[in-house]
């Protein structure tokens, strides 16, 4: 991403974007992150609730989604607490992203290059932070997996389909399930990633100061 001549007062199109993103996608984050803080804090009411929850039937089978509530927090007790503190750190580190960019977008007088500074650094350690949240997201939903996996495999096989293709999707499930934790995790840390090293290269650090004026390091 490269940085257009800055004009007086108004930040280069290509900053502009980029503190968009960071306050979109920050918001999104910090909000998921702060909503499952939220719920960890409270995990035995909140599994009741969701066991109590009337769930349709998947493929016939009326236990599917109870065993998958069970599983599912079964996966995450062991590790509630210090998920419970992860997702709190990460609703904060969000909060200063959230905060950072939208003050380089509107300074009311602040100089920008502290803001800069700020995002550069709140950017990478959500990368960080949602990296360690994927990682033990992966580990749920491997156990959500194998709980689906063995209900597709107490379902009467269709007529015309092919018993090896079933068994090899049955098989294949947990890894797909942690897969698709994996795929998110990529995206969404590697995308704060790329960010705060936008936010902390000499090109983004010159137009700012260009604006601010020069700024002691």
């Amino acid at each position: 991403m490269t940085v257009s001549a800055p004009h007086p007062g108004r930040l280069p199109r290509g900053i502009r974007f980029a503190a968009m993103v960071c306050l979109v996608m920050s918001a999104f984050t910090g909000w998921l992150a702060l909503n499952e803080a939220t719920t960890l804090a409270h995990f035995h009411d909140a599994r009741e609730r969701e066991l109590e929850t009337k769930y349709p039937a998947w493929m016939g089978d009326e236990d599917f989604f109870p065993r998958v509530v069970r599983t599912q927090y079964s996966a995450l007790e062991p590790m509630r607490e210090p998920r419970t503190v992860l997702m709190g750190v990460l609703s904060v580190a969000c909060a200063f992203v959230f905060v950072a960019a939208g003050r380089m977008l509107r300074p009311d007088g602040l100089p920008r290059d502290g803001m800069r500074k700020l995002l550069g650094r709140a950017a990478i350690t959500v990368a960080v932070l949602r990296t360690i949240d994927g990682a033990q997201s992966a580990v749920v939903l491997r156990r959500v997996g194998q709980v689906m996996a063995e209900s597709m495999g107490q379902m009467p096989l269709q007529p015309g389909q092919d018993p090896v293709a079933a068994e090899m999707v049955r098989s294949a499930m947990p890894t797909m399930a942690a897969g698709m934790s994996f795929i998110a995790t990529a995206l969404v840390a590697g995308t704060f990633a790329l960010l705060g090293q936008y936010f902390r290269s000499d090109s983004v650090r010159e137009a700012i100061t260009a604006q601010d004026g020069p700024q002691e390091e």
